[in-house]
């Protein structure tokens, strides 16, 4: 009896260590390196590139389970079809469930984007398009290219139905939806012959009609493109802008007395000198007042306004600036209310602050500007700074180039690495509003750098140039600095003075003349201009002259 219950136990314990040993075989081992692989599409069926294809379910296999959530929105079928498809998702496996209901001869393209993700949050690697034909052959036409952007970014394509779709068609959701690489290319594939229009939007926008003014949107330079089933179409390339629509006037804030500031969407400096501003009072009297930009925002304007006795508002309106066939700035209205509360704030210097460092240069002296927290009496303002090196005075001059910014340079040009103190009296600067400087004399301690270092850059396409073709450096920095200069007819440009550093290099056909590169408008529809960007880094040195020859553009 003993002996029969030692057995039964003995088993007991066995079936336990191997029930054991069993649940640990099917699970993955604590810890270990994180899983970053991306999930891959190993298999379809039925395969891809089948024709006769009736509908009915499209099985995608992946290489780990998929995360569920992602499966909706990074799956879909192009073109779109009025009968929605089902999306059913089993782990690895994900079907697609077709209606029987499909057009004849046409090719539908199963599109799994990048948004797709595994079960431990890593995304597609890079978009997948596998296609089926309801007639004898799949469709081969194909359109790719980059876009150039900052953000994640998808390109849309519309197949135009008739005369009136060739202008409205971004109201509609697009057929076609691909999202682009990291790198930002893009490739549609398994395209019917047909005319098209092609758009490129921020990532969040995709898959649905564009909102003019609300949405981010680039176009291409071709304004129509017309394909066989066999058409190979490449380079039809996109640059998106930053910003959404054009500059306008945002909203107006009253500082005090006969001052007021006005903030736009975006940098007026290029336009600044040509702003149709105009202020008008509450009998509709229309008046022309001083302005300037602030030295520390350019999108933002000062209004120094005239004859504002006994008014309780003023409007603040812009006519639309207009250059060729484009918008530059908004027309736009603002009302604002007239605040004559007395000011009793102390005046502050807003730059610079101790340990600013001044960058200088060794063949011209580089103001130091000084910039003020309220408007100054620049009349009764004098003799204001004082100037020292160590212990030693410096001589040096003053330009008042706003009321509320003063440029001071030294008779002899500053000396590199050298330590340097502004002294600022308060009985003697006299601002229009409030209080002068809390401090009886405020000290602010500020560096020069070493002399900044230039280079040139010499260039020479592979072909001679008919248009007007701009070439253009931009800085690779965060506050980017942006070169320009015009490519002549034998294809040879120079840019002196170029800060040390790494640049992108572009060129665009300058069509209407600005000296900007347009990106195009949906409404009324014009194509943006033609442009080539520079494979590698522009790397600028000090006192070296950078020669770039045979320049293919074409490419």
């Amino acid at each position: 009896m003993n002996l029969i219950k030692f057995v039964s136990t003995l088993v007991l314990l066995l079936i336990g260590v191997f029930h054991i040993y069993s649940c640990a075989a099917i699970q993955g081992p604590p810890g270990g390196p994180k899983d970053e692989t991306p999930p891959e599409l190993i298999q379809i069926i039925p395969e891809d590139g089948e024709v006769h294809f009736e509908g009915g379910r499209v099985e995608l296999v992946f290489s780990e389970y998929v995360d569920a959530n992602s499966v909706e929105k990074a799956i879909r079928v192009l073109p779109i079809i009025s009968e929605e498809p089902k999306i059913i998702y089993k782990g690895r496996r994900v079907y697609v469930e077709f209606p029987d209901s499909l057009a004849q001869d046409q090719t539908y393209i199963i599109v799994v984007d990048r948004s797709l993700k595994d079960e431990h949050g890593v995304f597609f690697n890079q978009g997948e398009q596998v296609a089926f034909a309801t007639g004898d052959n799949i469709d081969r036409g194909s359109i790719s290219g980059i876009v150039i952007y900052d953000k994640p970014v998808a390109v849309q394509l519309w197949k135009i139905r008739d005369k009136e779709d060739d202008s409205q068609f971004y109201n509609r959701e697009p057929e076609y939806v691909v999202d682009a690489s990291n790198e930002g290319d893009y490739n549609f594939k398994y395209l019917s012959k047909g005319v098209y229009k092609i758009v490129a939007v921020d990532r969040s926008s995709s898959g649905r009609p564009i909102v003019l003014g609300r949405m981010n949107y680039g176009l291409s330079w071709f304004p129509n493109i017309q394909l066989t089933d066999q058409d190979t179409l490449t380079g039809v390339d996109f640059r998106i802008p930053k910003k959404i629509g054009n500059t306008r006037m945002l909203r107006a804030e009253w500082m005090t007395g006969n001052w007021c500031r006005v903030i736009f969407s975006e940098d007026i400096s290029d336009w600044f000198d040509a702003l149709p501003l105009r202020l008008i009072h509450p009998d509709s009297s229309v008046h022309v007042p001083d302005y300037f930009l602030d030295p520390m925002d350019e999108s933002v304007l000062h209004i120094v306004m005239q004859g504002l006795d006994d008014l309780d508002f003023v409007t603040l309106g812009i006519n639309s600036l207009v250059q060729g066939e484009e918008t530059l700035i908004d027309s736009g209205m603002i009302k604002v209310k007239v605040d004559t509360t007395r000011d009793t704030t102390y005046l502050e210097i807003k730059s610079p602050k101790n340990n600013h460092i001044h960058t200088i240069e060794e063949d011209r002296t580089v103001p130091l500007g000084i910039i003020f927290s309220k408007l100054i009496d620049v009349t009764q303002s004098v003799h204001s700074f004082q100037l020292m090196q160590d212990t030693v005075l410096v001589p040096f001059l003053v330009n008042w180039e706003t009321p509320l910014v003063a440029r001071l340079e030294p008779k002899m040009n500053w000396e590199p690495n050298a330590q340097y103190t502004l002294q600022v009296r308060r009985d003697s600067l006299i601002p229009v509003f409030g209080r002068t400087l809390q401090d009886s004399v405020g000290k602010y301690l500020f560096k020069t750098s070493e002399y900044q270092g230039f280079g040139q850059l010499i260039g020479q396409t592979t072909e001679s140039v008919r248009e007007r073709v701009v070439a253009e450096v931009e800085s690779m920095e965060k506050e980017p600095q942006i070169f320009r200069t015009v490519v002549n007819s034998e294809g040879t440009f120079d840019m002196n003075r170029l800060p040390e550093g790494n640049y992108f290099l572009s060129f665009f056909k300058d069509s209407d003349g600005d000296n900007r590169y347009s990106f195009g408008n949906l409404s009324p529809y014009r194509p943006s201009e033609w442009f080539y960007l520079y494979p590698d880094t522009v790397k600028i040195r000090a006192n070296w002259d950078l020669e770039l020859n045979q320049i293919n553009m074409e490419k």
